[in-house]
């Protein structure tokens, strides 16, 4: 795809400044640099008026309000002297009575992103809502986090605002055109969190409620009405206005039109037009890697019919990229599949919701299909004889998402087509019962490690610390999700080395050190919480008191030592740890963890099991030990 402005696509090779989300610039060679809060402010001033004079009254009101010191401007100048130092001396010149920043076409963000928006809104314009909604999300990638991190209290009162609200108005056009092309169900969530995002954007709101009306959620579509008038009243002391409350009237009337309008059920086959559902979420932007397990793939999609399974497994452990390395490969043979492409994040191992139930995919299937909701039954199997019936002979691809168990999927294997699951668990039922093909995603070699360190960092940096990023791949575990982040973080890090963010995994605890700025949580521990917490008790148990085990591996008899349980029982549930991806049987009777799962299972032992029990297993382990010696 190719921007007005000369870009392929925000990716951003050619982006040099960032104003939505952290204030930032970029280099031929990668992130710049950038000091303080009072720099970040002079330069993004600077920006937010591109090719236009900033005064130095402007910018002393922004740096110091109503308390500026006497040396004021010459701090300033200051600013301006390390600028042009990290920027180029061009790139800031002097024009009374303050400075100017020189932008060309395509290097400022917020430029680019109101590029994007002016002509997705042509397409839709012109009668082409799905080119815009294309375009609209392309240009919302370019969000990194709220508008101008790291400047100024003053210029962030001032401006943020502002940009908040560029961003909403795209986003309220977004939505339009997304449920103008009929995607109302795969939009509820979305609108839901930005409803919380944005609890005042009355439009937001009437999009959800049309959203929710459409997926037949009409009581949910009411009490987002009850809610937006209750919190405007109290907080604003008005009331709704008159496009909320039409909408409201709009999804009371649909009420009453069904009751008085309802007719026996007819035959449903009559009454569909079947849809081309194009339901794959973006592509992952400069994957790396996994070339094997492409080849794989390919040579699977290949091979003559009735020599191999149409329904494939990609499982391991939290982390390893299963559903960036799916989406990128069904996007390479996307047409491949001439009716169709189906995507169902099925949440098996989501901490803040619960696993998709089968009638939910199906009815979210079967809507993306063109049934009318109306038309859709309320029992599983109903729903999936309407599901096959519709796609029986057609070459259609579903991906299957973040499977918890075999349960899930089994109701949505359609009759023809090519079905590709993820999952933490190996679903050995679905090998067996489907004679799904399986494929285990270990983590990345030290290779493909370095490689995808270097797409995020830039190629030159790693290559001028090779030492610190082998050491940092080691400490990530070889896990894309662990390296992203603490790349990410070393490209917007004061210390900006890789042999900083070696020290700080190395010196401290490596799961609060894998955190992205601005965020409360560390996604690596989170991935991790969602596989731990949908273990059985007992087997959370187990997994606690492995992570006290601080050699390379051990045996089973050393696992039943540490929990004081008969052997047996402790072979079945290293088998299901197995199966879960959280340990790994390396050799015949010997098992061990991921090193970044085994601190994870620390923190969990720490944190559940009493010191003493602790001392108790650990003493257990060692006699056992000593014994056999």
């Amino acid at each position: 795809m190719t921007l007005r402005n000369g870009l392929a696509r925000p990716g951003f090779a050619d982006l040099k400044y960032r104003l939505l989300g952290s204030v930032a610039a970029f280099g031929p060679d990668g992130p710049v640099r950038l000091g303080g809060p009072k720099q970040r402010t002079v330069l993004a001033a600077l920006l937010l008026n591109p090719n236009q004079v900033v005064s130095e009254e402007q910018l002393v009101d922004l740096l110091w309000e109503d308390r500026p010191p006497a040396s004021a401007r010459g701090q300033i100048q200051v600013r301006i002297w390390e600028l042009r130092n990290l920027l180029g001396r061009s790139a800031i010149v002097r024009r009374v009575p303050g400075y100017l920043i020189e932008v060309k076409p395509g290097e400022l963000d917020v430029d680019l992103f109101d590029d994007i928006a002016r002509e997705a809104q042509d397409l839709i314009d012109h009668g082409d809502p799905r080119g815009g909604v294309e375009r609209l999300r392309l240009g919302l990638e370019l969000w990194q986090g709220p508008p101008l991190g790291g400047v100024t209290d003053a210029l962030l009162r001032r401006s943020g605002p502002v940009l908040s609200e560029r961003r909403r108005a795209v986003l309220e056009t977004l939505y339009d055109a997304e449920l103008a092309i009929g995607r109302h169900m795969q939009v509820v969530r979305e609108l839901l969190v930005l409803v919380e995002e944005y609890p005042f954007g009355e439009r937001l709101q009437e999009q959800l409620m049309l959203a929710l009306q459409r997926s037949g959620r009409v009581p949910e579509a009411l009490e987002v009405y009850t809610a937006a008038r209750r919190r405007l009243d109290a907080e604003l002391g008005v009331e709704p206005g008159e496009r909320l409350q039409a909408a409201h009237r709009q999804v009371l009337r649909s009420v009453l039109d069904d009751a008085a309008e309802r007719e026996p059920a007819t035959p449903i086959m009559g009454t569909v037009q079947l849809m081309r559902p194009a339901e794959l979420p973006r592509d992952v932007p400069r994957f790396v890697g996994r070339t094997e397990h492409l080849a794989r793939l390919n040579a699977q999609l290949a091979a003559p019919a009735g020599t191999h399974s149409d329904v494939w497994v990609l499982h391991g452990i939290a982390g390893a990229g299963k559903t960036a390395l799916a989406l990128h490969w069904a996007h390479q043979v996307r047409d491949r599949f001439p009716d169709g492409q189906l995507y169902v994040d099925l949440n098996g191992f989501e901490v803040d919701c619960e696993p998709l139930e089968p009638a939910q995919a199906l009815s979210q299937m079967l809507h993306a299909l063109g049934v009318d909701p109306r038309w859709i039954p309320d029992e599983v199997d109903a729903q999936a004889g309407l599901y096959r019936s519709l796609l029986a002979d057609r070459k259609v691809l579903l991906v299957l998402d973040g499977a918890r168990d075999a349960e899930q999927v089994l109701p949505l294997l359609p009759p023809t087509g090519t079905v590709l699951v993820t999952s933490r668990h190996r679903l050995g039922r679905l090998v067996g019962e489907a004679g799904a093909l399986s494929l285990d995603l270990t983590p990345m070699s030290a290779a493909e490690s370095r490689t995808l360190l270097g797409t995020v960092l830039g190629h030159g940096r790693v290559d001028a610390e090779p030492e610190a990023a082998e050491g940092l791949a080691r400490l990530c575990g070889h896990l894309p999700l662990a390296l992203r982040i603490a790349a990410s973080n070393i490209a917007t890090s004061p210390d900006n080395t890789i042999a900083a963010m070696v020290a700080d995994l190395t010196e401290g605890d490596r799961l609060t050190a894998l955190i992205l700025d601005g965020v409360d949580e560390s996604g690596v521990t989170r991935a991790f919480a969602a596989s731990y917490e949908a273990l059985a008790p007992e087997l959370r148990r187990l997994f606690r008191l492995l992570g006290l085990v601080s050699c390379a591996d051990f045996t089973v008899y050393g696992a039943a030592a540490l929990a004081g349980d008969p052997v047996e029982t402790v072979t079945r549930q290293l088998r299901r740890l197995a199966a879960a991806h959280l340990v790994e049987q390396h050799a015949a009777g010997r098992y061990r963890l991921h090193d970044l799962v085994r601190v994870y299972a620390q923190r969990q032992a720490v944190a559940h099991e009493p010191a003493q029990s602790r001392a108790q297993a650990w003493r257990r382990f060692v006699e056992l030990h000593l014994s056999a010696a």
